[in-house]
């Protein structure tokens, strides 16, 4: 990519008739050492780093989404009836996530196709952040930026499952460095249109990009009219028509490989629903008391302190793109806070959608370490100091990733201020103290990443359940850095199983319940989720059926009902009796050290019988 932008550039710099004799040169063995480097950057770190591959499924939503990278179709014919009125296939028009997870399972299988995507998401963020801070401070803040992306606990928790965040914090990274891109005019466009594909499929992936891209665009568009307002009118074209081409070809990718075409319609719906008085009260914390105990929600704060350390002055006096990035990420903020705490949306108290925050987070704290590190990027060995730094802080956290619980009052305001203090110091002595100006800028450097990989990697307080806050699980940063995946790779093989198992529905609403016992809830919550959790299971444990499950399968008629884990195979069957059961099938799914025991069961009560 850098190769072929620097070529590209080069030759559009050149008078029109001079161009037509000119031709590209071979790129050195440097650069294609260079491109060579980027591209295997993020497999080398995962294992340089021990990086988690997979997160734990704290909530059945990302598994959710898995269904409709399986068999979407199937999934659509058997529950759309059902879910439709809670804008229940809201999962199914994320589009921007589900359409190349599915082309890529489709071409590898399912752990693999997950960790083929996964590579590609992180090179979507790498590259052009590379890019851009290479062009900005050189190769090595380059390569800082990289490893800053490649050790945030949160994109690494992002990446780990099937929930679309995890392509909205690539999504986002690329659409955002492409935005900021420093370029020769000639130029400009395609990294305009680029950054308009990033930034559309955001958007298609979670209708929480939505806030943040709008708010990014605000600031461009503010930044255009008063630095570049000539060519104002073209950039925005430029940028709308990309995205309502990217809009229209996702569409037609939508039908042919999950089966509806339309999923605007249905993002509409599920906005509309979600943000109902009665579905709010179920998801919202009116109480505010719940974000001082998270300290990971701290890190924006610190990478912006250091940025605004880092910059602030006079305000013609900021490059650009620097400016554009760090604005962008105040104004994301500040927009995910109102929203939060002024409106109805969990932006912030639910980690699925605030992780979207740290696109923008992780590139200002790449800026910032670059800009604080400069009297290092003139000197040909010490320029690596960041990337080394930002490399052997994540290793130093590793040999012992148990790091003290804390909240925000007094020792998360603490580390911001020592992130504040760091980057003054340092801004103010690298400017008027060449002598000892590198050393205080490794310093400032060792700072200002460790203090935000303490804030992003701490453990909560324990505390008591606050009234007036929902009680969300709390998102896993503490292991993503030199954790175990346990065996959460040999239950997503499991749960990826399940809908062959199952096998696909011979007519529509042929509707499916599961049943299992309610002791393995939060251990099944994965394999639940492939067939929408709880909404679609009794209630009870097997092997009897209370007065509520009745209830259900009167409502429901299920034609199947698909049972996990019972103690009593037969007595289950015999509680089914005035449903006139037959087994179909039984499997003892195990990959690993995981093990499901699945059974699936014709009602024939409630089964259509075939046509003559």
């Amino acid at each position: 990519m850098v190769v072929v932008a620097d070529a590209v550039d080069e030759l559009a710099s050149q008078p029109p008739w001079p161009r037509l004799r000119l031709r590209l040169r071979r790129p050195s063995k440097a650069t294609l050492l260079e491109v060579l480097l980027v591209g295997i950057s993020p497999l080398v770190l995962f294992f340089v780093l021990r990086l988690r591959p997979m997160a734990p499924g704290v909530m059945p939503d990302p598994s959710m989404h898995t269904a409709y990278i399986i068999d979407p179709r199937d999934f659509f014919a058997r529950f759309t009836s059902e879910l439709l009125p809670r804008a229940g296939t809201r999962e199914g028009a994320r589009v921007g996530f589900l359409i190349p997870a599915r082309l890529l399972y489709l071409c590898f299988g399912a752990v693999r196709g997950f960790f083929v995507f996964r590579y590609l998401l992180a090179l979507v963020a790498v590259v052009p952040s590379y890019v851009l801070l290479r062009r900005l401070y050189g190769r090595a803040a380059g390569a800082a930026a990289i490893v800053i992306l490649m050790s945030s606990p949160v994109l690494v928790t992002a990446w780990g499952t099937d929930y679309p965040d995890s392509a909205v914090v690539s999504y986002m990274t690329a659409g955002l460095a492409c935005l900021a891109m420093p370029c020769r005019e000639q130029r400009r466009r395609t990294w305009l249109a680029l950054a308009a594909v990033m930034l559309t499929l955001a958007v298609w992936s979670s209708v929480a990009a939505a806030p943040l891209v709008v708010a990014t665009m605000l600031v461009y568009v503010v930044l255009c009219f008063g630095r570049d307002r000539h060519h104002m009118l073209s950039n925005l074209l430029v940028l709308g028509g990309t995205a309502v081409a990217v809009t229209a070809a996702m569409m037609l990718a939508s039908g042919v490989l999950l089966g509806p075409f339309d999923y605007i319609g249905p993002t509409i719906r599920a906005y509309t629903y979600l943000n109902s008085p009665a579905t709010v009260i179920h998801y919202h914390s009116p109480d505010r008391d719940w974000i001082l105990l998270r300290p990971y929600l701290l890190a924006p704060a610190g990478a912006i302190v250091a940025w605004g350390a880092a910059f602030l002055g006079r305000l013609r006096s900021i490059p650009t793109s620097q400016l554009l990035i760090g604005t962008a990420c105040v104004v994301q903020v500040a927009v995910y806070s109102y929203l939060q705490f002024l409106g109805d949306a969990e932006t912030l108290e639910q980690h699925y959608y605030s992780s979207s925050l740290w696109a923008a987070v992780c590139l200002v704290l790449a800026v910032s370490v670059a800009a604080l590190a400069k009297p290092l990027l003139d000197h040909r060995l010490a320029q690596w100091l960041p990337a080394v730094g930002a490399l052997g802080l994540p290793l130093v956290y590793e040999t012992d990733p148990h790091l003290p619980a804390f909240g925000w009052l007094p020792i998360g305001l603490v580390i911001v201020a020592a992130v504040l203090v760091a980057a003054a110091i340092g801004r103010v002595v690298v400017s008027r103290a060449a002598a000892i100006g590198r050393p205080v800028a490794v310093a400032v450097v060792v700072v200002v990443i460790g203090c935000s990989l303490m804030l992003t990697a701490a453990p909560y307080e324990r505390h008591s359940p606050l009234a007036g806050v929902i009680d969300d699980p709390v998102p896993a940063y503490a292991t993503a850095l030199g954790g175990s995946d346990g065996n959460l790779v040999d239950q997503y093989r499991v749960v990826t199983e399940i809908p062959q198992f199952v096998g696909n529905s011979t007519y529509p609403n042929e509707r499916l319940l599961m049943w299992f016992p309610q002791a393995q809830l939060l251990s099944l919550v994965e394999i639940i989720g492939i067939y929408h959790a709880t909404f679609n299971s009794l209630g009870s444990s097997p092997t009897v059926l209370t007065f509520s499950d009745k209830q259900i399968l009167a409502m429901r008629q299920p034609a199947e009902i698909l049972v996990f884990n019972t103690p009593d195979f037969p007595a289950t069957l015999r509680a089914l009796a005035p449903y006139d059961p037959r087994l179909l099938r039984a499997k003892v799914f195990t990959s690993g050290d995981f093990v499901l025991h699945a059974w699936l069961i014709s009602l024939g009560v409630f089964a259509h019988k075939p046509s003559a």
